[in-house]
């Protein structure tokens, strides 16, 4: 027995050695069964599409959602539709807004049409208001000349009625605004038109955000050939030069630059973003997070996971981001088409896009870009 003593305890120290190499080889490789977003996944060469999950872990706050009533102004129905899709996607909050609008489109709307409406669900909705009458205020004076004194008191008036009906900012206001398909308005002025500074300004003052709409186009450009059929010009204008000059013209006015991660026209890219970020500490800019089919570009979402220039920026300026998905909730009631029935049908895959994009995120991350910063920004109290 004593002569086996020496080879058996070679043996224990063998087998000791080899758990010790697979233990730190084990340490060595990335933790199977992480929990999602502890650290950002991001898009790898040939990753498949990873199936949305139905909800997102910590219910999220929607900032840019619209409602469409119809012809017979059915904004009950359209807010029910709406309840139905929150609770659906596990949305806690959303802050409707009216489309930009300009004089000439058969059916308009703002706030006041449908804010009591939304008292119905207490604590599910907030609203901003100006997109159906200032923003038409706005183009009506495209010109810069037409804006005399007078325009301007009474364009500050409108803006500050609004907010004492209880919108809790101004929106949806267009910059540039392109067609996207018929039906579906070309809108422009430069960001620093005379007006938007005024909005700019009582907006400071309150203490309020705008919801601004501004497709971005870098020193000007031929208008793509797939918005060439709409109602577009030949090419579109620069609107960068002059965002700029908003964000300076006042730097207490809030800027939620909207549609950001679904680009239609190249040029809203995460490092343009982040340039403007780092010189504007009133920049914002709401995420609407495409589907997997969307032909749009500069995705913060794509393949199977977040693109690494939107991972890296979020994580930098996470104080900066919301939620904004850009949803069309259409009443029961209505019937026939139009560009609101049309665009309604891209709900369902961008509000998975956002669920799925959501999980992805840090969980610090994720907790602000969906809901501190929108309760916060926009002053409601989310639960």
């Amino acid at each position: 027995m004593a002569g086996h003593r020496p080879r058996l305890v070679g043996l224990v120290a063998a087998l000791l050695l080899i758990v010790g190499a697979l233990t730190l080889a084990a340490q060595a490789q990335p933790a199977r069964g992480r929990p999602p977003g502890r650290e950002p996944p991001v898009l790898r060469e040939g990753e498949p599409l990873v199936p949305a999950p139905a909800r997102a872990a910590l219910p999220w706050v929607d900032v840019h959602m619209h409602l469409i009533g119809g012809r017979g102004q059915d904004w009950a129905g359209a807010v029910e539709t709406a309840v139905g899709e929150m609770d659906r996607f596990g949305i806690t909050l959303a802050i409707i807004l009216p489309p930009p609008q300009i004089d000439g489109q058969p059916v308009t709307h703002d706030s006041a049409n449908w804010a009591s409406v939304l008292q119905r669900h207490p604590g599910r909705f907030a609203f901003l208001g100006g997109g159906g009458t200032l923003n038409r205020t706005i183009h009506r004076h495209a010109d810069p000349g037409s804006v005399t004194d007078a325009v301007r008191r009474d364009f500050a008036a409108a803006a500050e009625e609004i907010l004492d009906r209880g919108a809790a900012g101004f929106g949806e206001m267009a910059s540039l605004h392109i067609s996207a398909t018929s039906g579906h308005p070309y809108e422009f002025v430069p960001a620093d038109h005379p007006l938007f500074l005024v909005l700019a300004d009582v907006a400071a003052r309150r203490d309020v955000p705008i919801d601004l709409h501004l497709d971005a186009v870098d020193g000007g450009m031929p208008t793509p050939p797939r918005f060439a059929a709409e109602a577009n010009p030949p090419t579109l204008p620069d609107t960068m030069a002059a965002l700029g000059r908003l964000l300076a013209h006042n730097p207490k006015a809030k800027i939620v630059w909207a549609h950001g991660g679904s680009d239609p026209l190249g040029a809203m890219t995460p490092a343009v973003i982040e340039r403007l970020m780092d010189a504007h500490a009133n920049l914002y800019v709401s995420l609407r997070i495409a589907g997997p089919q969307a032909p749009v570009q500069n995705k913060a979402l794509a393949g199977g996971g977040l693109d690494p220039a939107w991972a890296d920026l979020l994580t930098r300026h996470a104080d900066r981001f919301v939620i904004g998905t850009d949803s069309f909730m259409v009443a029961s009631s209505v019937r026939g088409s139009g560009p609101g029935i049309t665009f309604a049908q891209r709900n369902t895959p961008k509000l998975q896009a956002t669920n799925q994009f959501l999980s992805r995120l840090p969980p610090d991350v994720a907790r602000k870009v969906g809901r501190d910063n929108a309760a916060l920004l926009y002053k409601v109290t989310v639960k």
